[in-house]
């Protein structure tokens, strides 16, 4: 469908270019022509190039890779991987799992995108929302952790499924009924609940507490006195640390661009700062570990709240389980965490691609999220999907291919299978102020002073968003502020913009639509006109015509024909005439096929034109090139 529509738009530019009108009436007519069916369907025409390149992208680029290329990939994966281990293990404390099945998420996506993948910069992995998606229903507090366990991994392939029937199927449009307001909303509660949660390990509170909003707050004041002081003490200046390095980084940046040194000292020194910078989680979660593991042997390993030991190796190949009783407790959560995925990573992946000046292909993307859930899920993977903050650090680092990921899934594999009996060390206060201060920048309070400003209705879908993710849960905020957008859409065909004018001497009434009419605007239609009719007969004005001025009216379905015709007819029983002017041919059309003698009814354009009271007494509102581009005046709208 938006081949067919951008096929169209090209086609119109192309011939009001070269002034050829003979096919613009291809444009018109709502019947493909074979050079679109080959368009729409370049699988029979071409089917070499669609099934392989189209579908396995990296051939395009493998063929002009070089080893300038190889060594950017590397440096940047590398890079990449840093942030991602210790970030891992924290969001899974988010989607309260084991700490090791953030790591076991963390690098199949890298391999699986190298392959599906259009986008060079976008690194698959657990994310903040996933993470609290999982939490807000595949896990629960009150379950074993390898209940817990398999149905979040059932998650992942059904969602993956899920996504992946969409990407071959061509339905990425559906993202597009996802206004910003509801993104917004919903972040910015999303981001408040996550920072909630983490509440507790910042604090040193080792009881479980609920993950809903109202569960977390009532649990964090039923044991606020079982606070550990060194957790907070340490938690808040990981925390310092951590806003600390990432202004210095924008500090550092700004400085090398200023000084522009040639000097290899210099220039090492800079890189070596931006390293450290970028790596900052890396940096917060080694240097608490160094502390924790230096307490310990000295006997104190009960400073801080430190997390549970992990299973050193890389995960089993194993079939996912999935069973009815599964499905049921997961429910609706499979189709909500197919389109968070796929909001996250495409609106990460468009943003990127506009800024580096090249162009991914939206249904190639969701094939490529699917298939990495699903191969992930038989490594035991949670949901994944597009990370912005690991995205950015990629393309900063200077990325070339999709070949990145390959090495920052290798970094993954290498803590899995060196590194894991040291982060029982980590202290969970220190993964606790990496996560706040991640998400704390999530919340979008400047989108509500936009809308305030521009349009309160959308503020409106905002606030219904914020509220119900955060009291009810994501899956029910976003269900509601879609809702409310689609009734907000719904509503303004149903209330069609218009003028009313009115002719004392011709006893002409004339009401001019600025849109196209489709019917959930039958009723206000009638009722509209009869009210019109009504109030100046009441005041002693005399109505003999009543004109419906389309020339803005594009399209017009049988229902309002349908409810024209009977209009026509209630009118002529007051010995009142319905007209029209300014019908476009396909209106017109339609008026015709549905029994309405659209020639016989059309008013003289003279009397538009010279008896109608426009409301400055200058200039009618038609031109005398074009009688349907001038603006109105109207004397009652």
């Amino acid at each position: 469908g938006e081949w067919v529509g951008t096929m169209k738009v090209t086609k119109l530019c192309q011939a009001l270019k070269s002034k050829d009108r003979s096919c613009i009436p291809l444009v018109e007519n709502d019947s493909c022509s074979p050079y679109e069916l080959r368009e729409c369907f370049p699988c029979l025409t071409n089917p070499i190039s669609y099934f392989l390149v189209d579908r396995f992208p990296f051939v395009q680029w493998l063929s002009r890779y070089s080893p300038s290329h190889l060594l950017s990939d590397i440096i940047a994966g590398i890079t990449v991987g840093l942030m991602v281990v210790p970030q891992a293990l924290a969001y899974a404390s988010i989607a309260q799992l084991p700490l090791q099945y953030g790591l076991y998420s963390s690098f199949m996506g890298c391999f699986v995108y190298m392959v599906f993948g259009t986008s060079k910069d976008i690194t698959l992995g657990p994310t903040a929302i996933m993470s609290l998606l999982v939490a807000s229903k595949a896990t629960n507090v009150h379950h074993s952790d390898s209940q817990n366990v398999a149905n979040a991994v059932a998650l992942t392939l059904m969602s993956g499924l899920v996504q992946f029937f969409m990407g071959i199927s061509n339905l990425g449009f559906i993202i597009d009924f996802i206004p910003f307001p509801v993104i917004s909303g919903f972040t910015s509660a999303a981001a408040i609940t996550i920072a909630l949660g983490q509440v507790k390990h910042l604090l040193g509170i080792d009881h479980k507490i609920g993950s809903s909003t109202i569960k977390t707050v009532k649990g964090l004041v039923q044991y606020i006195t079982y606070s550990n002081k060194w957790d907070i003490i340490l938690g808040f200046a990981c925390i310092s640390l951590v806003i600390f390095l990432k202004y210095f980084k924008s500090h550092n940046e700004k400085l090398e661009k200023r000084m522009n040194s040639k000097s290899l000292i210099k220039k090492i020194a800079f890189k070596f700062l931006w390293i450290i910078c970028t790596g900052r989680n890396a940096v917060i979660v080694i240097v608490s570990g160094l502390i924790a593991y230096a307490l310990a042997s000295q006997g104190q390993d009960d400073v801080f709240t430190l997390v549970k030991k992990l299973p050193k190796g890389i995960p089993h190949v194993k079939l996912p389980t999935v069973n009815k009783h599964i499905l049921q407790e997961l429910n609706s959560l499979i189709v909500v965490a197919a389109l968070i995925g796929l909001l996250e990573s495409i609106a990460i992946g468009k943003a990127f691609a506009r800024q580096y000046k090249y162009k991914i292909v939206p249904s190639q993307e969701l094939i490529a999220i699917g298939l990495a859930n699903v191969f992930g899920s038989f490594v035991q993977s949670y949901p994944v999907t597009g990370s912005f903050s690991r995205t950015a650090v990629n393309a900063q680092s200077g990325v070339r291919t999709q070949l990145g990921g390959v090495f920052t899934g290798g970094v993954v594999l290498l803590a899995l299978a060196v590194l894991t009996p040291s982060f029982h060390y980590i202290p969970k206060t220190s993964l606790a102020a990496i996560i706040i201060s991640a998400v704390l920048t999530m919340v979008d309070y400047r989108s509500v002073i936009v809308l305030w400003r521009v349009r309160k209705l959308d503020l409106c879908v905002l606030l219904v968003t914020f509220v119900a993710t955060l009291l009810l849960g994501i899956e029910y905020g976003v269900a509601l502020g879609v809702g409310c957008a689609l009734l907000g859409l719904l509503y303004r065909p149903m209330r069609p913009q218009h003028n009313v004018y009115y002719s004392g001497a011709k006893g002409l009434l004339c009401v001019k639509f600025q849109q196209g009419l489709m019917y959930p605007t039958v009723e206000y239609l009638s009722k509209r006109i009869a009210n019109e009719i009504e109030q100046r007969t009441d005041n002693g004005m005399d109505v003999k015509v009543v004109m419906l001025e389309c020339s803005r009216v594009c399209e017009m379905d049988y229902t309002i024909a349908l409810a024209l015709k009977e209009l026509s007819m209630q009118l002529q029983n007051l010995e009142i005439n319905l007209s029209y002017h300014g019908l476009q041919p396909k209106v017109k059309q339609t008026l015709e096929r549905s029994g309405i003698d659209v020639t016989s009814l059309q008013i003289d354009e003279a009397d538009v034109m010279t008896s109608i009271d426009w409301g400055n007494n200058v200039q009618s509102p038609y031109s005398k090139d074009d009688p349907s581009q001038s603006l109105l005046h109207p004397v009652s709208s």
